[in-house]
């Protein structure tokens, strides 16, 4: 019996871990990262949630040992398998990647030197530990294929599981949070692991798409509801772009259009007999309240346009150095913005620069992902993209910080080269049915 392709692809991933690709630095430093950092959210009782809304407590006293365990657990992992491609990184490195590292280095001088806001030790290590961090992202694409997609599998399966414990053992609550996981890193959770699939299997699976935006839907994150979802459409826009504009597609989809817009007046004649319309309707505008005074359209962004105007309001006091790395994490000021935090850390001059180079990246990624159809160089550049995007409305910024913040440099890092040959991987995968498809393509540009 032919099994559908979605079933095939995931045990496919299954058996190339079971077979020895779980024995794997990386993607056991990814797993580890992402179930001790959502362990505290799986743990927590009903008293310690409130406790944690009301502002007595944080997600560390719940959490303990594991969160601090998290970060050198996901660096060791890394860089035990960063001699896989230490040396190929540092020989293949791009101009634009090179010139990240430099211009890290300044921002460490800058910040020093003229930041207003420099008292922390804490801001130093961070700052180092995540240059370190995005040069063992730089060297983890080099590793070979099948050592590369192992580790992802690894951490899409952890989030997949840690959201699905947490989602089973704590439900999901009138306020949105899932245990001690807030509902916007409960989405973004959701969209990460929607990103490391696709980049596993090289393309956009509609099954995990459905089931990851569900998530979203359910905890009412409604700017990674967009993001994701454009991240699936530009997906299907930019690895379809040559079908589309060819001369049958063309005819095709003309009949497409035409046959939609006959189904649509019908659908919504049909739609009153067949579910109660007005239900409908209210269940999706209290799930995403619309009219929320607190959360909906008219509540300034959920009250972001206030945290914003900070921002406006002392623009003048950190125009060139800001106020120093992540300083914004330190109660100084909340835009809760992550675009607006390369501002307020790295001032207009330096951050606007980190920022263009960055949005440059995606673009770059997107570029030549869809001139050379390199699936998985889109998927990345879609991702760098998408995530700009919501971190104009999430305080998430570049850096170790937060679990989104890390796979986000893992997209930023990616080095495409049409020139890399994986023969020596062929052996390692698993063997599948005959007329099944394997995750490994033939001509992997990857």
């Amino acid at each position: 019996m032919r099994l559908p392709v979605v079933v095939t692809e995931n045990l496919a991933i299954l058996r190339n871990l079971a077979k020895g690709g779980a024995f794997n630095a990386a993607g056991l430093g990814f797993a580890f990262y992402v179930v001790a950092i959502c362990y505290p959210g799986i743990k927590a009782t009903s008293a310690q949630l409130m406790d944690l809304r009301s502002g007595f407590t944080t997600q560390a006293d719940v959490g303990g040992f594991s969160l601090f365990v998290a970060v050198p657990a996901l660096l060791l992992g890394l860089l035990i398998f960063a001699r896989h491609g230490a040396y190929a990184a540092i020989r293949r490195s791009q101009p634009i990647l090179i010139f990240l590292l430099i211009y890290s280095g300044l921002i460490v001088l800058a910040s020093v030197a003229g930041a207003e806001y420099i008292e922390s030790s804490a801001q130093i290590v961070q700052y180092v530990v995540t240059l370190g961090t995005f040069l063992l992202c730089l060297c983890f694409w080099q590793a070979p294929a099948q050592s590369v997609d192992d580790a992802l599998a690894m951490g899409f399966l952890a989030l997949a599981a840690s959201l699905s414990a947490a989602a089973v053992v704590q439900g999901f609550h009138e306020y949105r949070w899932v245990g001690l996981i807030h509902p916007n890193h409960y989405a973004r959770y959701a969209y990460i692991a929607l990103v490391l699939h696709s980049l596993v299997i090289r393309r956009v699976s509609l099954p995990v798409f459905v089931i990851c935006f569900g998530a979203t839907y359910v905890v009412s994150a409604r700017t990674i509801m967009i993001g994701t979802l454009l991240f699936y459409l530009g997906y299907l826009a930019f690895a379809n772009y040559r079908a589309l504009f060819s001369r049958a597609q063309q005819v095709i989809n003309v009949r497409m259009f035409a046959a939609f817009m006959m189904a649509v007046p019908v659908a919504l004649v049909m739609l009153p007999f067949i579910t109660d319309t007005d239900r409908l309707i209210d269940k999706v505008t209290n799930d995403l309240a619309l009219f929320d005074p607190n959360r909906g359209v008219l509540s300034g962004f959920t009250g972001r346009t206030e945290s914003w105007n900070v921002f406006f309001d002392t623009i003048d006091e950190y125009v060139f150095f800001g106020y120093g790395f992540r300083s914004s994490r330190y109660n100084l000021h909340a835009v809760h913005s992550g675009i607006l935090s390369y501002f307020m850390d790295f001032g207009l001059l330096l951050g606007g620069l980190l920022l263009l180079v960055v949005a440059g990246r995606g673009l770059y990624l997107i570029w030549i992902g869809t001139k050379h159809n390199d699936l998985r160089t889109l998927l990345c550049g879609l991702a760098v993209a998408t995530t700009l995007l919501i971190q104009w409305f999430e305080p998430d910024n570049f850096n170790i910080g937060f679990i989104g913040s890390f796979f986000f440099m893992l997209f930023l890092a990616y080095t495409p080269s049409a020139s890399r040959q994986y023969a020596s991987t062929q052996p390692r995968h698993a063997r599948l049915p005959p007329g099944q498809p394997s995750l490994q393509p033939a001509a992997d540009v990857s």
